[in-house]
């Protein structure tokens, strides 16, 4: 068996509950394939009478964490109530676009996605601008163009190597005075209880990167750590760090 294959059933274990399933996505590449499929996702959720956003919370984490995640982003990058550009990397089914997009009206709101049936269901997001993706890069995208660029719930799942090029590409996207932020899992999260659980569950789909590794890395890139925030996974939590980059000298 495939480490691709090995973790996309490792993934439908833990997501059994749902009704949902991972499916392929348009690359062959394994480290981008897994996704939820739309369709049974949504299914799902109509048929539990939920928004999509609260029945994935309810069934991924807890309830109302994307809204308290996304509230704690916003309040670290204190931009006020308007930005120009945002960019964000597996939108996926949009439970974090939304109220970004709700909070911030920004002129135009980048998505890299490389799940065809999501990015149909985002069609409907105001201002949107699809790029095409290919799972490791934000090449469509200028330097140094973009407010905002964030990613939620992807570099917990996606290989060490993927996240490390994706933490590049934001650094090199994003303006001078903008802001990176994204959720990792860390060691401050691996506590006792999330590794009992984990290995009893042989969740092998779970990827760690290294905190002051990730921070001196973009340290490097002229972008300072503004805060943090613990968020809740199934069986453990993710570490959301919100970035400034510096204006140039």
């Amino acid at each position: 068996m495939s480490l691709a294959t090995h973790a996309r059933n490792g993934v439908n274990r833990a997501l059994r509950p749902l009704g949902v399933q991972v499916t392929h996505g348009r690359s062959t590449d394994p480290a981008i394939q897994p996704f939820l499929s739309a369709r049974r996702t949504i299914a799902g959720a109509n048929r539990a009478g939920l928004p999509l956003g609260e029945y994935i919370d309810r069934y991924s984490a807890e309830p109302g964490s994307t809204a308290v995640a996304v509230e704690a982003m916003l309040r670290l990058c204190d931009f006020g109530d308007q930005v120009s550009r945002i960019c964000e990397i597996g939108p996926g089914s949009g439970r974090y676009a939304e109220p970004v997009i709700a909070a911030l009206h920004p002129d135009a709101y980048e998505i890299y996605e490389t799940a065809p049936d999501w990015i149909r269901y985002l069609q409907s997001l105001p201002n949107l601008v699809t790029r095409p993706a290919d799972g490791h890069t934000l090449a469509a995208t200028g330097s140094e163009t973009i407010d905002l660029v964030h990613s939620h719930k992807l570099f917990t799942y996606v290989p060490f190597v993927t996240t490390v090029g994706y933490l590049e590409e934001m650094a090199r996207v994003v303006r001078p005075g903008g802001i990176v932020a994204f959720d990792i899992i860390t060691e401050d999260c691996m506590d006792e209880q999330a590794t009992r659980t984990w290995v009893s569950e042989n969740a092998a789909i779970y990827m760690v990167t290294p905190r002051a590794w990730t921070i001196d890395l973009l340290a490097d890139r002229g972008l300072t750590l503004l805060g943090q925030h613990f968020e809740p996974l199934s069986g453990g939590r993710t570490e959301l760090l919100v970035f400034r980059k510096q204006p140039s000298s």
